[in-house]
């Protein structure tokens, strides 16, 4: 096999092979073959692509070059119709009429008047060659090629034109045969109109997440055979990702695309990952407020069409299966399934069905038609401090994840005191420091772990309190004070 031949070496390898196994002699008997068979046959079928021959169209330069002819037309013209011609009518960039005239002081009428008397006498005089010419283009180029092909080909046709005008015979073949410059190829009027269609069908063709059904596409706008196909969908603004073509590309597109190629729910690192994105907070953003996209456990999202149930927590899997049992569920059958389908411990699962929302009853379990909590003693809550004017105070040490803004656990006894049942909650502001967010006290009934106070982080902040330090904030109901200096705080009510 020869490595990367010229195509007279291809040419001949195959001319070889229509003499050994065919027994041809000469071109008519070159006619009657198959020159695919040809191509199998002599190895060159699966690099035949590679093998580009344009240089040969040098043999038919003489019988199909203008550039001279069309050189001399425009040598006899006028000096102002030259003007025009070389720098609007056959310029790659058309200067303005009234530009123009102001040169040759003239006004813009007069200006366009000497252009359509150009443009007549070329075309009276060699307007049959230029347009056998882009005949000729077009079959050699099709509806589009890349820029560096068309300017090989139509070199043929304008090379021998002098320097003077071989711009203008270019753009005069050019616009003969509609051809345009784009982004990356040369295109006539049909390829532009395949944009145009692309543009207009992409957006009624592409998913939520803005991927094209790219077959559909082609076949909707005719262009199942068209050329240049990348640069065709590239021009009409749109996008190749991750080996599809989408609207644009966004992090919706990419998240989209990461999780239909992996083909199952995955963590929001191997999301990040796969999609080329940040593991950040943008991105659990995204996944977690998307319609697109649901979660299926605790740490792992996934298309929303891949099930009919996604992860809203423990809580509203085992409420579903009571409401799907009737009313009612057998225990086993909770910590076996929801383990099963949503990836978290059965210690998980007993400790939720332990709490007030819901009620055993044998090894059944059932919703608690009105979760309550027996009133509790500030006295024998043990963090509860007393300031000496006998106003209870919460005492905690400050982590770092209350200054990233998670709340802090408190007593049953403490919510009561500031009037908080189970599923209830309120928002306290702060007297002290003053201009931040109120906090808010919330005490659900499935919460194993009790009531909690939350939107710390801005008021600790404004005190300047770092981790490890001890707080005590103080509890009325008409607003919290946060107090660092505990020297004068009581372990008993005074």
């Amino acid at each position: 096999m020869i490595e990367s031949p010229t195509y007279q070496e291809a040419l001949d390898r195959v001319l070889a092979c229509a003499v050994f196994f065919h027994g041809a002699e000469s071109l008519a008997d070159l006619a009657k073959l198959d020159f695919k068979s040809l191509l199998d046959q002599s190895g060159l079928g699966e690099v035949a692509s590679d093998i580009t021959f344009a240089d040969a169209a040098e043999a038919l330069r003489s019988d199909v070059q203008i550039g001279a002819e069309f050189s001399v037309v425009l040598d006899a013209l006028d000096q102002r119709r030259r003007l025009i011609a070389s720098e609007r009518t056959y310029a790659r960039t058309p200067a303005r009429l009234a530009a123009l005239g102001d040169k040759f002081g003239v006004s813009r009428e007069r200006a366009r008047q000497l252009e359509v008397r150009l443009r007549w006498e070329v075309e009276r005089r060699i307007g049959d060659v230029v347009a056998k010419a882009a005949q000729w283009l077009t079959r050699a180029v099709g509806q589009a090629a890349p820029p560096w092909k068309f300017q090989k080909v139509l070199g043929l046709f304008v090379g021998d034109a002098t320097p003077q005008w071989r711009e203008a015979a270019e753009v005069a073949v050019m616009a003969a045969g509609g051809y345009e410059y784009l982004d990356g190829v040369v295109g006539n009027a049909p390829f532009r109109e395949f944009i145009a269609k692309a543009r207009q069908y992409g957006p009624e063709l592409a998913n939520p997440a803005g991927v094209i059904d790219e077959q559909a596409l082609r076949e909707t706008i005719g262009a199942q055979s068209a050329p240049e196909w990348e640069s065709l969908a590239r021009n009409a603004g749109l996008v190749r990702l991750q080996g599809h073509l989408v609207l644009r590309d966004t992090r919706r597109a990419r998240v989209f695309l990461a999780l239909e190629r992996t083909g199952e729910p995955c963590d929001r690192q191997t999301i990040a990952r796969e999609s080329g994105l940040r593991d950040n907070a943008s991105l659990s953003s995204l996944l977690s407020s998307d319609p697109l996209f649901v979660r299926f456990t605790k740490d792992k999202w996934g298309l929303q069409n891949w099930t009919d149930e996604p992860y809203g927590g423990v809580v509203d899997a085992l409420v579903k299966r009571i409401q799907d049992g009737g009313g009612r569920a057998r225990i086993a059958e909770l910590v076996r399934q929801i383990p099963q389908q949503f990836d978290v411990l059965p210690a998980t699962v007993r400790n939720y069905l332990g709490t007030r929302k819901f009620e055993i009853v044998g090894d059944h379990v059932q919703v608690a038609e009105a979760p309550s909590a027996p009133q509790q003693s500030l006295a024998e809550a043990r963090d509860v401090a007393w300031a000496p004017d006998g106003t209870p105070a919460l005492r905690f040490t400050v982590g770092e994840h209350h200054l990233k803004g998670n709340s802090q656990k408190i007593s049953p006894a403490i919510a009561q005191h500031l009037g908080v049942g189970l599923d209830g909650s309120v928002k306290i502001p702060f007297e002290h420091p003053r201009g931040v967010h109120d906090a808010s006290v919330i005490w659900r009934s499935y919460d194993p772990n009790g009531p909690e106070i939350g939107r710390l982080r801005e008021a600790l902040s404004a005190c300047g309190i770092r981790p490890g330090n001890e707080v005590f904030l103080l509890l009325r109901r008409e607003g919290f004070s946060v107090k660092t200096d505990g020297s004068d705080m009581l372990e008993a009510k005074p």
